[in-house]
């Protein structure tokens, strides 16, 4: 695996980083299980790349979903809180747990090029932060009249 994947990862605290590197060259999962002292976690993806049809950025939520798939190579991708891929990434995602897995997944094709950036923070307040970014980031302006 690259730099920043390790297979597995375990992250704890309030607040933090992680970094998957550039992908591995076969498919390959690569996991980070954060643990937080409270019970919401709120995380940031941001430098996205995850192209082709079989990769995929997935996060699990709450104890029984870290416990089921943090070393099981057979993944339910459906039981997913969030799923995504491409290079836009996702609004601020808000777990209701004081733990989250997140996995990578990436092809055989585009594992080279797949990577992402992430932070993550604790709290209700980071929560309500992230609710007014996405309620910002919905909302448009109204255009101007063309003169």
């Amino acid at each position: 695996p690259p730099a920043g994947c390790h297979g597995l990862a375990e992250l704890s605290g309030a607040t933090g980083s992680f970094s998957s590197g550039p992908g591995p060259t076969a498919p390959h999962l690569c996991r980070w299980v954060i643990s937080s002292p409270s019970s919401v976690v709120v995380l940031h993806f941001t430098g996205l790349h995850v192209p082709g049809s079989g990769g995929r950025v997935s996060v699990f939520v709450g104890p029984s979903a870290v416990s089921a798939y943090r070393s099981n190579d057979v993944v339910n991708w459906e039981e997913a809180f969030k799923s995504f891929g491409g290079s836009v990434p996702p609004m601020p995602i808000i777990c209701h747990a004081s733990q989250v897995l997140v996995i990578l997944e990436t092809d055989s094709l585009h594992g080279a090029d797949s990577s992402f950036n992430a932070t993550w923070s604790s709290g209700t307040t980071a929560a309500a932060k992230a609710l007014i970014e996405t309620d910002l980031a919905r909302s448009t302006p109204p255009s101007a009249p063309a003169a």
